[in-house]
């Protein structure tokens, strides 16, 4: 069996970079958080799924494609309620994010994709890739979900609980399981209910403040509605197997929207 290619920057050394830089056409930019993910998950969930999608993704794409440290913290003031939740600024995230493209276009590379693996940095990253377009000039970027990639059709099949990517419950418990079983503590799994109870009766919400949650630095009261922090109870379908099965359908996806982009994309 041949070894897998190096792509992910953190793992290989600059003479190997050097190595295939001529022929790098794009290089991703993968967004997770560290957040609390029920008690049978880890904090790292959303970076853990995100960089595995996009290293899996590159090695299809080998060796047109290199994919950059992930940014391990994202924007998650909603979950600073669960023990040991961390959050970046809006501007702070924008910033890093900026500064790896800038750093990244030094050696020529223009073309960039951030794939996100955590809800609430959709809007950030939106912003970051305006800002990155705006002070670059140069350089063409998308931002997307790798969840949006998936092959939705294939997905009904094997998908039984009521949406994805969910959160802690059947879609990232299962992705877990199957790419990286040693930090999960499926052994907690029964707290959920018996510890701290699956889902609470909501926060009374003051008129008005629904429409700041995405411009508040500390927003409140989600522990009040996620006991656990576990999105529903399908988490009770999860396996590694299916957890294979829609890490495979997230790689496919992912890696034929970048294939695209870059076919696409034309740079001036």
């Amino acid at each position: 069996m041949t070894d897998k290619p190096k792509v992910f920057l953190p793992e290989m050394s600059f003479a190997e970079v050097e190595d295939i830089l001529d022929q790098v056409q794009l290089a991703i930019l993968p967004t997770g958080s560290n957040e609390g993910h029920g008690p049978h998950l880890p904090l790292k969930v959303d970076a853990a799924t995100s960089t595995y999608v996009s290293i899996e993704a590159a090695r299809r794409l080998y060796p047109r494609v290199l994919v950059a440290p992930c940014l391990a913290v994202g924007h998650s003031p909603q979950h600073l309620e669960f023990a040991g939740s961390m959050s970046l600024r809006v501007e702070t995230q924008i910033r890093v994010l900026t500064d790896y493209c800038s750093s990244l276009r030094n050696y020529g590379i223009r073309r960039f994709a951030i794939v996100n693996g955590h809800g609430n940095n959709m809007a950030v990253n939106a912003q970051a890739a305006r800002r990155i377009t705006e002070e670059l000039g140069d350089v063409r970027l998308a931002s997307f979900a790798y969840w949006e990639a998936i092959d939705r059709e294939e997905i009904s099949k094997l998908n039984e609980g009521r949406h994805y990517p969910g959160h802690a419950d059947e879609f990232e418990t299962s992705m877990t399981l199957h790419i990286c079983p040693e930090h999960t503590r499926m052994d907690r799994l029964h707290e959920i209910e018996d510890k701290y109870g699956l889902h609470g009766p909501g926060p009374d919400v003051a008129p008005g403040h629904q429409f700041l949650a995405t411009t508040t630095w500390r927003q409140t009261g989600l522990r009040q509605r996620l006991l656990c922090d576990v999105a529903a109870d399908n988490y009770q379908l999860a396996s590694a197997e299916k957890g294979a099965l829609f890490a495979e359908l997230s790689v496919a996806g992912t890696a034929a929207y970048l294939d695209d982009f870059i076919n696409h994309v034309a740079l001036d």
